[in-house]
């Protein structure tokens, strides 16, 4: 039998947990003919899921005949490959050969003559828009892992301009928390500050359990420790059935624990312990174990005021390494974090 779990990022599993309520929001708004908003942008620590939930929302949607997704990568050119791809959607080709609409753009294989000429972008951009929505049909930009690149912050501007104009383009953007927060405080990009903000944080532990009762065959008590092992994160449930499954187990044993710390190390935690400050990797190994801890003990270890440890700490919370249990209190958010700091 093929394993039910998947240790690929970005691909949907066969197993897929939604997050209905958020999916409900954005699709909701967006499908409205004068959305309350134009943008939604999907933050959270990476393996969180927040990929897979932009991808199971455009795939919804292009699948409605009244709808363009246009998938794009964080690269140079933003707005010139929104424009190529946008016109090079199949089943909008039609229409523009019957004459309705022809352009002529150097460098997008759009070579189909107008009768006044187009030299930029936004002209072209405008026009392919104000034609499709004469057509009936909705436009949906996805880009993902979105940085606080040059070629951003232009496609940022460009984006803003047109919404400013009236034309109606969807956009849902994923990107790490501190990425995000760099190119929403660019001076030039204010309008980004309006757009909501989504934190994927984590699955809930009974519908983990539910999916490994099912696909594991264990009764209820097991299913529900070993979600419980997970915290909910997206990665780490995928990783923790996906051994289970490949050794026969029904529990987590060492040789199942071993798999579990590497994959999550390897791909995961290594490159996140490296972006963070020095003084962040400070607070998180003086935590040293998986309990909640107050900050007030973390200041008398680190001999350092708890004001001064606030940002840090609310950084680290809003990145998704911690999480705050109770008033005071923070601990790890990410399963078996304190086991891989015990190497660091």
């Amino acid at each position: 039998m093929k394993n039910p779990f998947s240790l690929t990022f970005g691909m949907k599993p066969a197993n897929f947990i939604d997050r209905l309520r958020d999916r409900s929001q954005i699709i909701e708004d967006f499908s409205t003919d004068a959305p309350a908003n134009y943008v939604y942008v999907l933050t959270g620590v990476r393996g969180s899921g927040k990929s897979v939930f932009m991808y199971s929302i455009a795939n919804e949607l292009r699948a409605k005949d009244d709808w363009i997704v246009a998938n794009i990568g964080p690269k140079n050119h933003i707005l010139e490959a929104v424009a190529a791809e946008i016109y090079s959607q199949a089943k909008l080709r039609h229409l523009f050969l019957k004459g309705e609409f022809s352009v002529s753009f150097k460098g997008f294989g759009i070579s189909l003559q107008g009768k006044e000429p187009i030299s930029d972008v936004m002209t072209l951009l405008k026009r392919l828009l104000a034609y499709l929505e004469k057509k009936g049909k909705k436009v949906l930009v996805i880009i993902d892992e979105v940085d606080n690149s040059n070629a951003m912050k232009y496609f940022v501007q460009g984006y803003a301009s047109l919404l400013g104009e009236g034309y109606r383009l969807r956009l849902l953007m994923t990107g790490l928390y501190e990425n995000i927060s760099r190119l929403r405080n660019n001076k030039s990009l204010t309008f980004l500050y309006r757009a909501p903000r989504i934190a994927i944080g984590p699955l809930p532990i009974g519908s983990v359990a539910a999916k490994y009762m099912d696909l594991l065959k264990v009764d209820e008590e097991t299913s529900l420790s070993l979600a419980k092992i997970t915290k909910g994160y997206a990665y780490a449930y995928q990783v923790l059935g996906y051994y289970l499954f490949e050794m026969g187990k029904v529990k987590a044993d060492q040789d199942v624990f071993l798999a579990f710390d590497q994959q999550l190390d390897e791909f995961v935690y290594e490159k996140l312990y490296s972006e963070i400050s020095p003084m962040a990797k400070n607070i998180l190994k003086a935590m040293e174990s998986d309990r909640p801890i107050k900050t007030s003990e973390l200041s008398e270890k680190l001999d350092k005021s708890v004001s001064y440890l606030s940002s840090y700490r609310d950084d680290l919370i809003k990145e998704g390494i911690l999480y705050s249990p109770s008033y005071g209190y923070i601990q790890f958010a990410l399963p078996r974090f304190d086991v891989f700091l015990k190497t660091k």
